[in-house]
């Protein structure tokens, strides 16, 4: 991607308010052919916003706070934890966004121009493949939506604390970027297979709610018995489909979970490490520190450094 390289790193910080006491904060970072933004904003009551994008685009919405409050004209949605890409291009269009009450609603969003996508397309994701041939709207669709994964945070996050400057600073979040991106692929390109599959659906719902457990009880002990009662599905099924719906173990999804939120707990509200070990389900501080070296390389105290 070195090749694409060629403009500066421009960031910007945005603060819009108006008389509805709709308020939003918002962090942009612009480089080369790709756009970086971090969003928080309030809305007390149902607004029309009209949206005017400065290029064409394949953008990627992530939901990172809050349900419910992002709906095309059609009465499509977008949920927290949830993720949708779609093409935008350069004519206005209207989204719906619905009140939030007492609560601050934040997204993450990643633009890449058309030129760039094409560097990343390949014939060997159907996602893509799919996507590319898809019908050019004005109005953007939720046609290819899905659940966030816990690196998907942490690569969002890696990206807002990015430990460069300057030049290596775009070459770092390119980087970043680009994985963001093909994680997004791999989890479409799933959801097709999951489609193809031949578990029953009402064993795929089970095995959902095993993963939503998992993202709600991180911190707690489970089983693969205990987690297979609770769902009632039996245990053999729960392995063997967990492994082919999410491509991952139960308990190597459990653990993936686990240093991505011990990571944030490190970085974002510096405890110590014997504190985010107890937070997050560890007895031994010593043994939380292995996982998290096998998982990220380094030390967890190295974070506080």
């Amino acid at each position: 991607m070195n090749n694409l390289i060629q403009r500066p790193l421009c960031e910007q910080k945005h603060s819009v308010k108006d008389e509805t006491g709709y308020q939003m904060e918002m962090d942009r970072l612009s480089f080369n052919q790709i756009d970086l933004k971090w969003a928080s904003y309030v809305n007390p009551r149902e607004k029309v916003l009209t949206y005017q994008p400065p290029r064409s685009a394949i953008v990627s919405h992530f939901r990172l706070q809050d349900a419910n409050n992002t709906v095309t004209k059609s009465g499509q949605q977008l949920n927290e934890k949830q993720f949708v890409v779609f093409r935008e291009s350069l004519k206005p269009y209207d989204l719906y966004v619905l009140p939030t009450l007492d609560k601050t609603r934040s997204f993450f969003e990643l633009s890449i121009s058309d030129d760039f996508f094409d560097h990343l397309f390949t014939e060997e994701s159907k996602f893509l493949t799919r996507f590319r041939n898809s019908s050019f709207v004005q109005t953007p669709t939720f046609d290819f939506t899905a659940q966030m994964e816990p690196a998907m945070y942490g690569i969002i996050n890696d990206m807002k604390k990015s430990p460069y400057s300057g030049y290596l600073k775009g070459i770092y979040l390119e980087a970043k970027a680009i994985e963001l991106f093909l994680l997004q692929v791999k989890q479409l390109d799933q959801q097709t297979a999951i489609q193809q599959s031949k578990l029953k659906p009402a064993d795929i719902e089970r095995l959902h709610a095993v993963k939503d457990h998992i993202d709600s009880y991180y911190d707690q002990p489970c089983s693969i018995t205990g987690l297979a009662r609770m769902t009632g599905i039996n245990q053999m099924k729960l392995k063997n489909g967990f492994k082919e719906l999410f491509q991952t173990t139960v308990f190597g999804y459990l653990s993936d979970v686990r240093m991505q939120e011990a990571k944030r707990l490190l970085q974002d509200e510096k405890l110590y490490v014997n504190e985010v070990a107890d937070r997050i389900g560890y007895k031994h501080a010593h043994h939380f520190a292995l996982a998290f070296k096998k998982k990220f390389g380094i030390l967890p105290g190295s974070l506080k450094e």
